[in-house]
């Protein structure tokens, strides 16, 4: 083979493997990030129950008062 087949083989294969470690890493970032809102999402909802539950809690009080 030619030695600038060669080189071009090989340039060519490490752009290929770089573009493949961008997106694979891109991907994990995304899945991170859509595991935080995840989380977050569903501590405000436990917020919002616990408020709502709270609240309730508070008129059947007043009203038994």
């Amino acid at each position: 083979m030619d030695p600038a087949t060669i080189l071009v083989l090989l340039l060519s294969s490490g752009v290929v493997a770089l573009l493949v470690w961008f997106e694979v890493n891109s991907r994990r970032n995304e899945a991170t990030k859509q595991q935080k809102s995840d989380r977050i999402r569903s501590w405000f909802e436990a917020s919002a129950r616990e408020s709502q539950t709270k609240a309730e809690f508070g008129n059947e009080k007043k009203k038994a008062a």
